[in-house]
Protein backbone atom coordinates (compact mmCIF):
# COMPACT_ATOMS: atom_id res chain seq x y z
CA UNK A 1 0.00 0.00 0.00
CA UNK A 2 1.05 3.62 -0.44
CA UNK A 3 1.91 5.84 2.50
CA UNK A 4 2.30 9.58 3.09
CA UNK A 5 5.82 11.09 2.76
CA UNK A 6 7.38 12.60 5.88
CA UNK A 7 8.45 15.81 4.19
CA UNK A 8 10.01 17.24 7.35
CA UNK A 9 12.42 14.29 7.60
CA UNK A 10 13.08 14.19 3.87
CA UNK A 11 13.96 17.89 3.83
CA UNK A 12 16.02 17.92 7.04
CA UNK A 13 18.04 14.77 6.47
CA UNK A 14 18.08 14.26 2.71
CA UNK A 15 17.47 17.72 1.14
CA UNK A 16 14.31 16.45 -0.61
CA UNK A 17 11.35 18.83 -0.50
CA UNK A 18 7.85 19.10 -1.92
CA UNK A 19 8.06 22.90 -2.11
CA UNK A 20 10.33 25.27 -3.95
CA UNK A 21 12.92 26.99 -1.77
CA UNK A 22 11.84 30.62 -1.31
CA UNK A 23 15.38 31.96 -1.68
CA UNK A 24 16.58 29.75 -4.53
CA UNK A 25 19.07 31.55 -6.78
CA UNK A 26 19.16 28.80 -9.40
CA UNK A 27 16.77 26.07 -10.52
CA UNK A 28 17.17 23.38 -13.15
CA UNK A 29 15.16 20.23 -13.99
CA UNK A 30 16.99 16.97 -13.31
CA UNK A 31 16.32 15.76 -16.84
CA UNK A 32 18.14 18.82 -18.21
CA UNK A 33 21.15 17.82 -16.10
CA UNK A 34 21.21 14.54 -18.01
CA UNK A 35 22.50 16.56 -20.99
CA UNK A 36 25.96 18.02 -21.44
CA UNK A 37 24.53 21.50 -21.92
CA UNK A 38 22.48 21.34 -18.73
CA UNK A 39 25.29 20.01 -16.55
CA UNK A 40 27.72 22.58 -17.99
CA UNK A 41 25.27 25.37 -17.21
CA UNK A 42 24.94 24.26 -13.59
CA UNK A 43 28.64 23.69 -12.93
CA UNK A 44 29.66 26.96 -14.55
CA UNK A 45 27.19 28.78 -12.33
CA UNK A 46 28.27 26.88 -9.20
CA UNK A 47 32.08 27.03 -9.62
CA UNK A 48 32.49 30.82 -9.13
CA UNK A 49 30.30 30.69 -6.02
CA UNK A 50 32.73 28.11 -4.60
CA UNK A 51 35.68 30.24 -5.73
CA UNK A 52 36.83 27.25 -7.74
CA UNK A 53 39.11 27.72 -10.77
CA UNK A 54 37.06 25.41 -12.99
CA UNK A 55 34.11 23.03 -12.93
CA UNK A 56 35.93 19.98 -11.53
CA UNK A 57 35.69 20.95 -7.81
CA UNK A 58 32.11 22.08 -8.39
CA UNK A 59 31.31 18.57 -9.65
CA UNK A 60 32.88 16.85 -6.63
CA UNK A 61 31.01 19.12 -4.23
CA UNK A 62 27.77 18.54 -6.10
CA UNK A 63 28.24 14.78 -5.68
CA UNK A 64 28.39 15.21 -1.91
CA UNK A 65 25.00 16.93 -1.99
CA UNK A 66 23.58 14.28 -4.28
CA UNK A 67 24.22 11.58 -1.66
CA UNK A 68 21.03 12.77 0.03
CA UNK A 69 18.99 11.12 -2.73
CA UNK A 70 20.28 7.52 -2.48
CA UNK A 71 20.51 7.82 1.31
CA UNK A 72 16.82 8.70 1.44
CA UNK A 73 15.97 5.61 -0.60
CA UNK A 74 18.23 3.45 1.55
CA UNK A 75 16.90 4.83 4.84
CA UNK A 76 13.29 4.13 3.93
CA UNK A 77 14.13 0.63 2.72
CA UNK A 78 16.21 -0.30 5.76
CA UNK A 79 14.30 1.44 8.56
CA UNK A 80 10.73 1.87 7.29
CA UNK A 81 10.54 -1.10 4.89
CA UNK A 82 9.26 1.34 2.28
CA UNK A 83 10.33 1.99 -1.29
CA UNK A 84 10.57 5.56 -2.55
CA UNK A 85 9.60 6.04 -6.18
CA UNK A 86 11.69 8.92 -7.50
CA UNK A 87 10.88 10.05 -11.02
CA UNK A 88 13.60 12.36 -12.41
CA UNK A 89 10.98 13.97 -14.66
CA UNK A 90 9.29 15.20 -11.46
CA UNK A 91 12.50 16.55 -9.86
CA UNK A 92 14.08 20.02 -9.86
CA UNK A 93 17.49 20.87 -8.41
CA UNK A 94 17.56 24.17 -6.54
CA UNK A 95 20.55 26.12 -5.25
CA UNK A 96 20.31 28.72 -2.50
CA UNK A 97 22.72 30.65 -0.31
CA UNK A 98 23.14 30.22 3.44
CA UNK A 99 25.41 33.11 4.32
CA UNK A 100 28.43 32.73 2.00
CA UNK A 101 27.75 29.03 1.37
CA UNK A 102 25.87 27.32 -1.46
CA UNK A 103 23.33 24.68 -0.51
CA UNK A 104 21.05 22.44 -2.55
CA UNK A 105 17.49 21.23 -2.32
CA UNK A 106 15.82 18.61 -4.50
CA UNK A 107 12.21 19.54 -5.15
CA UNK A 108 9.73 16.77 -5.96
CA UNK A 109 6.48 17.38 -7.82
CA UNK A 110 5.39 13.85 -6.91
CA UNK A 111 6.83 11.18 -4.62
CA UNK A 112 5.38 7.70 -4.57
CA UNK A 113 5.91 5.39 -1.59
CA UNK A 114 5.42 1.63 -1.67
CA UNK A 115 5.14 -0.28 1.62
CA UNK A 116 6.74 -3.72 1.73
CA UNK A 117 4.20 -6.29 3.00
CA UNK A 118 5.02 -7.52 6.50
CA UNK A 119 4.45 -11.11 5.41
CA UNK A 120 7.00 -11.07 2.56
CA UNK A 121 9.79 -13.64 2.34
CA UNK A 122 13.50 -12.84 2.53
CA UNK A 123 13.82 -13.29 -1.23
CA UNK A 124 10.86 -11.01 -1.88
CA UNK A 125 12.38 -8.35 0.34
CA UNK A 126 15.71 -8.57 -1.52
CA UNK A 127 13.95 -8.24 -4.87
CA UNK A 128 12.02 -5.22 -3.57
CA UNK A 129 15.19 -3.60 -2.20
CA UNK A 130 17.22 -4.19 -5.34
CA UNK A 131 14.47 -2.81 -7.56
CA UNK A 132 14.37 0.51 -5.70
CA UNK A 133 18.11 0.86 -5.19
CA UNK A 134 18.97 0.01 -8.79
CA UNK A 135 16.43 2.57 -10.00
CA UNK A 136 17.92 5.50 -8.08
CA UNK A 137 21.49 4.66 -9.11
CA UNK A 138 20.87 3.82 -12.77
CA UNK A 139 18.05 6.25 -13.58
CA UNK A 140 19.05 9.33 -11.55
CA UNK A 141 22.64 9.27 -10.33
CA UNK A 142 24.33 7.54 -13.25
CA UNK A 143 23.24 10.08 -15.91
CA UNK A 144 24.42 12.93 -13.67
CA UNK A 145 27.80 11.35 -12.92
CA UNK A 146 28.39 10.46 -16.56
CA UNK A 147 27.77 14.06 -17.63
CA UNK A 148 30.12 15.39 -14.92
CA UNK A 149 32.86 12.97 -15.90
CA UNK A 150 32.51 13.73 -19.61
CA UNK A 151 32.42 17.48 -19.06
CA UNK A 152 35.40 17.57 -16.68
CA UNK A 153 37.43 14.93 -18.50
CA UNK A 154 37.61 12.50 -15.57
CA UNK A 155 36.77 8.87 -14.94
CA UNK A 156 33.26 8.50 -13.50
CA UNK A 157 34.76 6.58 -10.57
CA UNK A 158 36.18 9.84 -9.16
CA UNK A 159 32.68 11.25 -8.70
CA UNK A 160 31.05 8.07 -7.43
CA UNK A 161 33.73 7.87 -4.77
CA UNK A 162 32.65 11.14 -3.20
CA UNK A 163 29.79 9.09 -1.73
CA UNK A 164 30.86 5.92 0.19
CA UNK A 165 32.35 7.61 3.27
CA UNK A 166 29.13 9.59 3.68
CA UNK A 167 27.11 6.40 3.39
CA UNK A 168 29.10 4.80 6.23
CA UNK A 169 28.89 7.92 8.38
CA UNK A 170 25.15 8.46 8.04
CA UNK A 171 24.14 4.81 8.42
CA UNK A 172 26.12 4.79 11.68
CA UNK A 173 24.11 7.84 12.78
CA UNK A 174 20.82 6.07 11.99
CA UNK A 175 21.77 3.11 14.15
CA UNK A 176 22.42 5.31 17.20
CA UNK A 177 18.73 6.15 17.45
CA UNK A 178 17.43 2.60 16.92
CA UNK A 179 16.96 -0.09 19.57
CA UNK A 180 15.47 -2.82 17.36
CA UNK A 181 18.39 -5.14 16.55
CA UNK A 182 16.67 -6.52 13.45
CA UNK A 183 16.53 -3.02 11.91
CA UNK A 184 20.18 -2.39 12.78
CA UNK A 185 21.10 -5.63 11.01
CA UNK A 186 18.99 -4.58 8.02
CA UNK A 187 20.84 -1.25 7.81
CA UNK A 188 24.17 -3.10 7.79
CA UNK A 189 23.07 -5.64 5.19
CA UNK A 190 21.64 -3.01 2.87
CA UNK A 191 24.76 -0.84 3.17
CA UNK A 192 26.95 -3.87 2.41
CA UNK A 193 24.89 -4.54 -0.70
CA UNK A 194 25.19 -0.94 -1.92
CA UNK A 195 28.96 -0.67 -1.49
CA UNK A 196 29.95 -4.27 -2.25
CA UNK A 197 27.15 -6.26 -3.85
CA UNK A 198 25.42 -3.94 -6.31
CA UNK A 199 26.20 -5.04 -9.89
CA UNK A 200 28.69 -2.94 -11.84
CA UNK A 201 26.27 -2.58 -14.75
CA UNK A 202 24.00 -0.43 -12.58
CA UNK A 203 26.79 2.18 -12.71
CA UNK A 204 27.72 1.51 -16.32
CA UNK A 205 31.22 0.50 -15.21
CA UNK A 206 33.34 -2.66 -15.04
CA UNK A 207 33.04 -2.80 -11.24
CA UNK A 208 31.10 -1.23 -8.40
CA UNK A 209 32.84 2.15 -7.79
CA UNK A 210 31.43 2.40 -4.25
CA UNK A 211 33.48 -0.58 -3.10
CA UNK A 212 36.01 1.37 -1.04
CA UNK A 213 36.69 -0.22 2.38
CA UNK A 214 36.17 2.41 5.10
CA UNK A 215 39.27 3.74 6.81
CA UNK A 216 39.31 5.64 10.10
CA UNK A 217 41.70 7.94 11.90
CA UNK A 218 41.78 9.75 15.23
CA UNK A 219 39.74 12.92 14.89
CA UNK A 220 41.35 16.35 15.05
CA UNK A 221 40.63 16.95 18.73
CA UNK A 222 41.78 13.46 19.71
CA UNK A 223 38.50 12.44 21.32
CA UNK A 224 37.43 9.69 18.94
CA UNK A 225 37.58 8.35 15.41
CA UNK A 226 36.55 9.97 12.14
CA UNK A 227 36.11 8.26 8.79
CA UNK A 228 38.42 9.19 5.94
CA UNK A 229 36.88 10.39 2.71
CA UNK A 230 36.74 7.80 -0.06
CA UNK A 231 38.24 10.29 -2.54
CA UNK A 232 39.63 13.81 -2.48
CA UNK A 233 36.88 16.45 -2.78
CA UNK A 234 39.30 18.99 -4.35
CA UNK A 235 38.67 21.65 -1.70
CA UNK A 236 42.40 22.44 -1.87
CA UNK A 237 41.91 23.74 -5.42
CA UNK A 238 39.54 26.48 -4.29
CA UNK A 239 40.54 29.96 -3.22
CA UNK A 240 41.83 29.80 0.39
CA UNK A 241 41.21 26.02 0.32
CA UNK A 242 43.43 23.25 1.67
CA UNK A 243 43.47 19.47 1.92
CA UNK A 244 40.74 18.39 4.34
CA UNK A 245 41.86 16.75 7.59
CA UNK A 246 40.17 13.50 6.53
CA UNK A 247 41.41 13.59 2.92
CA UNK A 248 42.82 10.22 1.79
CA UNK A 249 45.64 12.02 -0.06
CA UNK A 250 47.43 13.33 3.03
CA UNK A 251 49.67 11.17 5.22
CA UNK A 252 49.03 10.21 8.83
CA UNK A 253 52.12 12.20 9.75
CA UNK A 254 50.61 15.33 8.20
CA UNK A 255 47.34 14.62 9.95
CA UNK A 256 49.14 14.29 13.28
CA UNK A 257 50.82 17.66 12.77
CA UNK A 258 47.46 19.30 12.17
CA UNK A 259 45.96 17.46 15.13
CA UNK A 260 48.67 18.66 17.49
CA UNK A 261 48.45 22.23 16.17
CA UNK A 262 44.68 22.26 16.63
CA UNK A 263 44.85 20.84 20.14
CA UNK A 264 47.59 23.28 21.12
CA UNK A 265 45.51 26.21 19.83
CA UNK A 266 42.40 25.01 21.64
CA UNK A 267 44.35 24.43 24.84
CA UNK A 268 45.63 28.00 24.81
CA UNK A 269 42.15 29.56 24.62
Amino acid sequence: MNTIPDWERLSRQFYISNTSHPEAVYRIPFTKLFTREGMQELLEYYAPLLKAPDTQPAATFLCSWLTGIPLAVQYYLSVEQTGLKLDPAQMTMEMYMSGPYCQFSFQMEELGMEQLPASCSVDQRITFRDQHLHAVYSDILRPLVEQMADLCGDHARMYWRQMPARFHYYTDQWKKGITDESIIQMIDRDLHYVVSGMPAEVFGLSRNPLHVPPRHTLNIDGTGETILRSACCLFHRMEDGEYCFNCPKISEAAREERRLAYQSKEGNR
